[in-house]
């Protein structure tokens, strides 16, 4: 039988404008969130808050684009991108950061320039 998977290759998540989710997101794809998330990511890959998403909790990934609203923390291996419209409070570790003028940031920053790790995903956990 011929498999009719019709995979692009963009494999990803998104939670969408009005949907609000109270809990813990685990994914080894990326995330975008235009909606409300009250909680955790815990992430192999990149997270994008949107424009209109909003994060309070903590966030641990590869990569985050933030264009909302966050009031919490990220800890991302790679790099953390506040673009004009972002409004982050909290604190950040990241071996790379980048604010766009107008971005709003208030908090810590930490940049060890060295591994800092993701938590496991819970099927890896012992």
């Amino acid at each position: 039988m011929k498999d009719t998977n019709n995979n692009t290759g963009s494999n990803h998540n998104m939670i969408a404008a009005g949907a609000k989710i109270v809990g813990t997101i685990e994914t080894e794809t990326d995330l975008r969130i235009d909606g409300e998330l009250e909680g955790e990511i815990i992430g192999k890959s990149k997270v994008i808050i949107g424009s209109t998403g909003f994060v309070k909790g903590k966030i641990n990934c590869e990569s985050a684009t933030i264009m909302g609203r966050i009031d919490g923390s990220v800890v991302a291996t790679n790099i953390v991108s506040l673009a004009q419209s972002a409004k982050f409070t909290g604190d950040i570790e990241t071996n790379v950061i980048s604010i766009e003028p107008d971005a709003y940031f208030s908090g810590t920053c930490k940049m060890p320039k060295k591994d800092i790790g993701v938590k496991p995903l819970s099927k890896e956990k012992e």
